[in-house]
């Protein structure tokens, strides 16, 4: 993973009677954020959009590399991410998936490329197609996706959901590798399934009540997220 920072500012989001969260703010260029908080409280919007998947109701999230503002397609390339939504073809295998994806972001395909990202995650030798995975396997398979192409920053949503005790250890050494060289963002219901991150936003933490989120960092104490 190349140099980079992912900040956001006074992120908010909001559906028709429905507020998620509001003014989360953070700055990250190496280590790992965690989100947690209970199913519903905006965990994975959130994540979507720190990804650039969802626009936010209000806030900015700023993307850098190497020094420099990504926008656009470049931001997209440079932001790895992966989500319990996120599916591949049944009848092809997680190399033939994974190839794929390369071919359709416009990226030449290496064997070594999709090699890598597999073994990465204990996938290394996995063959046939993905119709026959476990549960634990797709899981590692979405983190595979993740960082497919070299991503600056790295946001990954359950990624530990569904996955053995020797799958965890893989993604769990993925993740403190990638931690050490640039911003990881982990999003789960249970701080305690996360590898021990370097800051914490904990989101719906009174309930549905947006004004119970939190952000932790262990070098300053909890700080309570302004309204």
């Amino acid at each position: 993973m190349a140099s980079a920072r992912i900040e956001a500012i006074g992120l908010a989001k909001s559906f028709p009677g429905c507020p998620l969260f509001a003014d989360v703010s953070f700055l990250l260029d190496r280590g790992i954020l965690a989100i947690v908080g209970p199913n519903g409280s905006g965990k994975t919007t959130l994540v979507k959009i720190l990804a650039g998947l969802l626009a936010p109701t209000r806030g900015t999230v700023r993307v850098e590399r190497e020094g420099r503002p990504l926008s656009g397609e470049e931001r997209r390339f440079s932001v790895g991410w992966s989500g319990p939504d996120l599916t591949f073809y049944a009848e092809l295998t997680a190399r033939e998936n994974l190839e794929f994806f390369r071919k359709v972001a416009g990226f030449p395909t290496f064997f070594e490329d999709t090699r890598s990202s597999l073994a990465a995650v204990g996938l290394g030798e996995a063959g046939g197609p993905v119709e026959h995975f476990s549960t634990g396997m797709k899981q590692r398979l979405r983190v595979a996706f993740a960082r497919l192409l070299d991503p600056a920053v790295l946001l990954l949503d359950e990624p530990m959901s569904g996955v053995d005790a020797a799958g965890r250890a893989s993604v769990a050494g993925l993740i403190a590798a990638a931690a050490d060289t640039g911003p990881v963002i982990l999003a789960a219901t249970e701080l305690g399934e996360l590898p021990a991150p370097t800051q914490v936003i904990e989101l719906g933490t009174q309930g549905s009540d947006p004004g119970g989120d939190r952000f932790t960092d262990p070098q300053r104490g909890q700080i309570h997220i302004p309204r």
